[in-house]
């Protein structure tokens, strides 16, 4: 198991950790970040090490797996789990079975195996400020563990390179992610290093003055025309940019959203960035932050995201939706536009 860290814990590790850069060029058209030097994931240890936890407030009555779960990133409650039931674990120096009810303040140290489990990747680092960790979310990766069982998440990586992270958020399996991408969606995802730049975004994104430029690859039927003729919710801002002011709510199944007149107010600009096709590329402006928001407004407007099964979008390897850019700068002044390099398949899904 990695070499691991949580608030108000400590680790005993085997080994240290190592360094390498990462870096990739931009979009050509859109401002590029200044790649940093990401920290390589902890090596597998070669000893046994000690997982220490200090349980808190929130987590009385709660089961020691689940709350070691939580509070270990890279950690999931099974693994938790084994461990203790394999006699590993101790509660202010006693042995505890998994379903020992934790206290706040009993301290939990589960003694790892020399066998680790699978080791997490490090992330793919952008930038790098004092108070924003960016880095890229592969499509088909969760930005964070929903459950404590989970497979390692996004924010398990950058909370093992960057452990101040996983303290900064109301929830250490956050690892401080001050917003998330669609599980199928790539692109820059950044994370509070401090509780202050943790609310300071969130704020920013409540009020809707955050930043974030996306590009999508969809189909086009046939006899395509844009812009499309002027109509409620769609206003023309231009000879290509198109601002669609659709509101948001529960579409037909768990799920779904779909553009409804009793939905939240959501306002997402379009542009085509290619030429007409059967296949085309498009950058957005999201105004708004709406739940599936660029997926159901370019559905809405016959042009469905290739890959995008749940809004009618053409089968592919992938959801061809990518945040390019996001600026928080409206949180933090000194931040400055942090763009992720726009993946090859989508320019090869272009044909």
């Amino acid at each position: 198991m990695p070499n691991q860290s949580c608030p108000h814990g400590q680790v005993r590790p085997a080994g240290g950790a190592s360094e390498s850069a990462a870096s990739g060029p931009a979009l050509a058209s859109f401002a590029t970040a200044t790649p940093a030097v990401p920290p390589a994931a902890p090596p597998r240890p070669t000893a046994a090490s000690s997982l220490v936890c200090t349980a808190e407030p929130d987590d009385d009555g709660e089961r020691a797996d689940v709350v070691l779960g939580r509070r270990l990133p890279g950690l999931s409650r099974r693994i938790a789990r084994e461990l203790a039931l394999a006699g590993r674990l101790t509660v202010d120096g006693q042995r505890a079975p998994p379903s020992h009810r934790v206290r706040a303040g009993e301290r939990l140290e589960l003694a790892a195996p020399a066998a680790p489990a699978p080791r997490v990747d490090a992330p793919d680092l952008l930038a790098v400020t004092d108070a924003f960790v960016y880095v890229v979310k592969p499509a088909g990766l969760h930005t964070h563990r929903l459950r404590p069982g989970d497979p390692p998440a996004l924010a398990d990586r950058v909370a093992l390179a960057f452990p101040e992270c996983a303290a900064a958020g109301l929830d250490p399996r956050e690892g401080g992610a001050v917003h998330r991408l669609d599980r199928g969606t790539s692109g820059v995802v950044a994370f509070a290093r401090t509780r202050d730049a943790f609310f300071a975004a969130r704020d920013a994104f409540a009020a809707a003055r955050v930043g974030k430029r996306y590009m999508a690859v969809t189909t086009c039927p046939m006899g395509h025309v844009w812009p499309p003729a002027p109509a409620p919710w769609i206003a023309s801002l231009g000879p290509a940019l198109v601002e669609v002011d659709a509101p948001l709510g529960p579409g037909s199944g768990r799920d779904r959203m779909a553009v409804r007149s009793t939905g939240q107010p959501a306002r997402t600009r379009v542009e085509p960035h290619g030429p007409p096709g059967p296949r085309r590329l498009w950058s957005l402006e999201l105004l708004t932050g709406r739940r599936h928001q660029a997926r159901v407004h370019l559905a809405w407007l016959g042009l469905p995201i290739v890959g995008d099964a749940l809004y009618g979008g053409e089968p592919a390897d992938r959801l061809y939706l990518h945040a390019l850019r996001l600026d928080l700068s409206a949180a933090i002044a000194s931040e400055s536009p942090i763009t992720a390099p726009l993946p090859p398949e989508f320019t090869a899904a272009l044909g």
